[in-house]
């Protein structure tokens, strides 16, 4: 009887494997759908030939960004810029946070999209001179993309330590008491 069961069995997996077609060549997409794609395709590729990496764009008085990576990345209603950075303080002067913007432009140069990171070290330190932060910003094109003009920047704007904290910090090294409100604090 056991015998009977498997050669009942054996036949019908062999029947089940012969009987597998391969679904994914029968299967098409909506015209529209082939054409946004083809139009992503053509974009990503003209965008990938007109830029140049690394980047290093100077921010006056602010620190400079330097693009490490760049792409236009996603799929048919959702496109966006993608660049992966460094924030530079090359001020001088100890940076408190740095906010650095990725920003898509339509051909009027109107702003579409903005994405911004905040660069703040987890620590109460600020980003003293010559000290770097990277990090990636995403920005979504809204479909700027498809229509010919259309752009991307990035600014920069820091903000720096204001001047009763720097003599604090100065205080802290040279083993003194801080100001507190102006005044010299007691410990």
């Amino acid at each position: 009887m056991a015998r009977n069961r498997f050669a009942l069995v054996l036949p019908c997996l062999f029947a089940a494997c012969a009987s597998h077609a391969d679904h994914s060549a029968s299967r098409t997409y909506p015209a529209d759908q082939m054409a946004q794609m083809s139009d992503l395709k053509r974009e990503q590729a003209r965008f990938e030939a007109a830029k140049t990496l690394p980047q290093k764009l100077e921010f006056a008085g602010q620190g400079q960004v330097t693009i490490t990576q760049l792409s236009l990345d996603g799929f048919p209603d959702n496109v966006y810029v993608r660049a992966r950075w460094q924030y530079q303080n090359n001020t001088g002067k100890p940076v408190v946070r740095a906010i650095v913007s990725l920003d898509v432009l339509d051909a009027d140069n109107k702003v579409v999209a903005s994405t911004n990171a905040h660069c703040i070290f987890p620590t109460i330190e600020p980003i003293y001179a010559g000290t770097f932060y990277s990090d990636e910003l995403r920005t979504n094109t809204h479909g700027a993309h498809l229509h010919p003009g259309w752009s991307w920047r990035m600014t920069c704007k820091a903000e720096f330590q204001d001047a009763e904290a720097l003599e604090n910090d100065r205080r802290y090294e040279a083993g003194e008491p801080p100001l507190i409100g102006g005044q010299r604090g007691h410990q």
